[in-house]
């Protein structure tokens, strides 16, 4: 790990959409996971887990799902064996008393590091960090329009917010109802910028729920409101002559309160990537800095690491 990292929370991410295709070419089924395990390369790197993480990969109907398990569960590795210089075998991945995934030291290494995972559509992302007073959380949305439109136009914008009331506070369910956006917009672009508030209130929660250890049936939710929102600009969409490869717009100026009184000491961070993803990450420590996410490649980040032992 590079010095400098030892200070800052590293955050990488994974698209394991181009990875461990199926020779077969199925997608899901009763046996489907176990079929597509048998291929060379999903062998190889099936064979990094223990038994008892393999097993859990294959038992997913869908293979999609199979493929970001696996994904989750060699970042977590990754991330032990660069914080805490164990050889691979050694970083071995427990839960703590929230049930969180966590590193398990098999001897009295003082070495400690936190990290969060998340996994949707098919992106794995993963927050991390050697220090040992530290929470983090993180969190990935795939935000598809193509879905939810059509369910916003049935049941109407308000009625769809609505429907997720017992995770948002009731500020929160006002601000993202009653959201209007700056420039003037067609009735679908409208549509879909409400849509894309809407993901951003979601992915900034779960990161933060996250962080605490705690999962979104919390029972001060509804306590809790995050204000002064901005959707980061997807990368497509940033003015001509600002990088516009697949990282979008970032924002951070994203205020926490929780029954009326502003909660400070959180940094809060969202992270727009290609059209449509959001990712939020969450520490319990402002003077923390992030670095920038790294899009990782199997066989010249993760491979590696694990045939070497640490770095």
């Amino acid at each position: 790990m590079a010095v400098e990292e030892a200070t800052k929370v590293f955050r990488w991410i994974l698209d394991v959409e181009p990875e461990w295709l199926s020779s077969e070419n199925i997608t899901s089924g009763k046996d489907a996971s176990l079929r597509w395990a048998q291929g060379e390369v999903v062998q190889r790197y099936l064979s990094l887990l223990p038994p008892e993480e393999r097993q859990r990969v294959v038992r997913f109907y869908h293979i999609r799902d199979a493929k970001l398990s696996l994904g989750s569960q060699l970042l977590k590795h990754c991330a032990i064996v660069r914080t805490c210089h164990v050889s691979w075998p050694q970083s071995i991945i427990g839960k703590d008393h929230n049930h969180k995934p966590c590193y398990i030291p098999t001897n009295n290494h003082d070495r400690q590091c936190e990290f969060n995972v998340s996994h949707h559509g098919s992106l794995v992302a993963l927050a991390g960090c050697s220090k040992k007073d530290i929470q983090l959380g993180v969190d990935v949305v795939q935000i598809d329009v193509a879905k939810d439109v059509p369910k916003v136009r049935q049941e109407g914008w308000q009625s769809w917010v609505n429907t997720f009331e017992a995770v948002f506070s009731a500020r929160e369910v006002q601000d993202i109802v009653s959201w209007e956006p700056a420039e003037s917009l067609s009735e679908e672009d409208m549509l879909q910028a409400k849509i894309r508030l809407f993901y951003a209130h979601w992915c900034l929660k779960e990161a933060y729920v996250k962080m605490t250890g705690e999962a979104l049936m919390a029972p001060w939710l509804q306590d809790m409101d995050f204000r002064n929102v901005q959707v980061p600009r997807a990368a497509s969409t940033l003015p001509i002559g600002q990088p516009n490869d697949d990282w979008g717009e970032t924002v951070s100026d994203i205020e926490i309160w929780r029954a009326g009184e502003r909660v400070r000491g959180v940094r809060l961070e969202l992270q727009a990537f290609r059209d449509d993803y959001l990712i939020g990450t969450a520490a319990s420590k402002l003077d923390l800095p992030f670095l920038p996410y790294q899009l990782l490649d199997l066989d010249k980040d993760v491979l590696p690491l694990a045939l070497a032992g640490s770095i």
